[in-house]
C-alpha cells in the first residue's frame, strides 16, 4: 500500500478523489451557502467562471501527471492543498465550526472529507516528487 501511495498513480488517483469531494462540496455550496451572498446575474456568472477555472486547471493539472509531467503533478499538489485544504481549514475557522449546522450533515461530511482527501492527495504528491527528485 505504501509503494501505491508514494507512485504517480496513487497520487494522481489521490488528487482526482479529491477534486471529485471538492466537486461535491462545491454543489452543496451552491446550493446552501451562496444563494444567501451572490444575488443577482453578475455575481453568480463571475463565481461561476472562477469555479470553472479552478476545475479546468485541476483537470488539467492530472492529465500533465497522468503523461508524467512534473509540473502537472506539482499543481495537482497545489489545487489539493488550495482548495479543499485551504478551504476547509477556512470554513472550520470561520464559515462553519464543526460540527457545521448548516445542510447538517452533508456539509459536515464534505467538509471532512475534502480535508482528508486533500490531505492525502498533498502528501502523496510531496513525498513522490521527493523520491524523484533524490532518486
Amino acid at each position: 500500500m505504501k509503494a501505491w501511495f508514494t507512485s504517480l498513480n496513487g497520487a494522481v488517483a489521490l488528487s482526482l478523489i479529491a477534486l471529485i469531494s471538492f466537486l461535491g462540496r462545491t454543489f452543496l455550496d451552491w446550493r446552501y451557502v451562496y444563494q444567501e451572498f451572490l444575488a443577482g446575474v453578475g455575481p453568480v456568472a463571475l463565481t461561476t467562471v472562477v469555479y470553472l477555472a479552478f476545475f479546468g486547471g485541476w483537470f488539467w493539472a492530472l492529465l500533465a501527471a497522468a503523461r508524467r509531467s512534473r509540473t502537472g503533478l506539482v499543481a495537482a499538489l497545489l489545487f489539493s492543498l488550495v482548495l479543499p485544504v485551504g478551504l476547509g481549514v477556512g470554513t472550520l475557522a470561520s464559515f462553519c465550526s464543526s460540527p457545521c449546522q448548516t445542510a447538517w450533515p452533508l456539509m459536515e461530511i464534505a467538509n471532512w472529507s475534502n480535508l482528508l482527501f486533500g490531505l492525502l492527495a498533498a502528501v502523496s504528491a510531496a513525498v513522490h516528487l521527493r523520491q524523484v527528485r533524490s532518486g
